[in-house]
């Protein structure tokens, strides 16, 4: 029977528990493990891992308290449901908010994640998903005419429907686990003040020809194009 540092060495600066909690999520993403799959009893889990069942509790208590395993009767333990990823997910960014540097590394990361996914995008965009964007570009238009006689307002305006505009893009690559993954690295944004500069006639711009790049079903015009809009995001502190 393997124990839990057979199978991974131990960390001496973490408990059992939480040792085999990250186990456990490591054995869902690995072996891609839908919500409803089922872990186990807590017996099954101690023998597998040569753990006392207090050990199990422990760690499965801290899973269940985010989601991540859930009790079902007859079946012992299985997945959580499917949109506690992001709830987990937001949880192990939390450090990352709290340093101007974290905030940086956030921002490069949604701006990777966006360009890496937009060739993809291009290809699987539906004729709804590309009215949707031109009609999202329209409506920043729109809000950007108060921006004298309004700034507050249509800054808070401006700022969600720019977060909707990508992530209809992210959406229309199909896949949920980026799309989820995005979501979340905006609703940080959306809550701190990376978006605390006013909107600009060149980042209206910018929405506009990425958008009508993506209309043309044009791969290379619509990399280059969101690349130099997300640059900004994609130097480094010290640039």
């Amino acid at each position: 029977m393997k124990t839990l540092q057979d199978v991974r060495p131990f960390d001496s600066a973490k408990t059992m528990s939480a040792e085999l909690a990250d186990q456990l999520c490591e054995r869902i993403r690995n072996n891609r493990l839908a919500p409803g799959d089922r872990l186990g009893t807590e017996a099954d889990l101690a023998d597998q891992f040569g753990v006392s069942r207090t050990v199990v509790r422990e760690a499965i208590g801290s899973l269940r308290g985010l989601g991540v395993v859930t009790g079902r009767q007859g079946l012992g333990l299985c997945v959580g449901e499917g949109d506690n990823f992001s709830s987990v997910l937001r949880k192990a960014l939390v450090p990352q908010v709290a340093s101007p540097e974290g905030w940086r590394e956030l921002q490069q990361l949604r701006a990777v994640i966006e360009i890496g996914s937009i060739a993809l995008a291009v290809e699987m965009i539906t004729a709804e998903e590309i009215v949707r964007l031109q009609t999202i570009v329209a409506e920043m238009k729109r809000v950007m005419k108060n921006i004298k006689q309004d700034p507050a307002g249509t800054s808070k305006t401006y700022k969600e429907l720019d977060c909707l505009f990508h992530q209809t893009i992210l959406a229309a690559s199909h896949g949920n686990f980026v799309k989820q993954f995005h979501g979340v690295l905006l609703d940080y944004f959306h809550a701190g003040d990376l978006y605390g500069h006013p909107p600009t006639s060149k980042g209206l711009r910018d929405h506009e020809i990425i958008a009508n790049a993506i209309a043309d079903r044009d791969i290379d015009q619509a990399t280059k194009y969101l690349t130099e809009h997300l640059k900004p995001q994609l130097k480094a502190p010290c640039e």
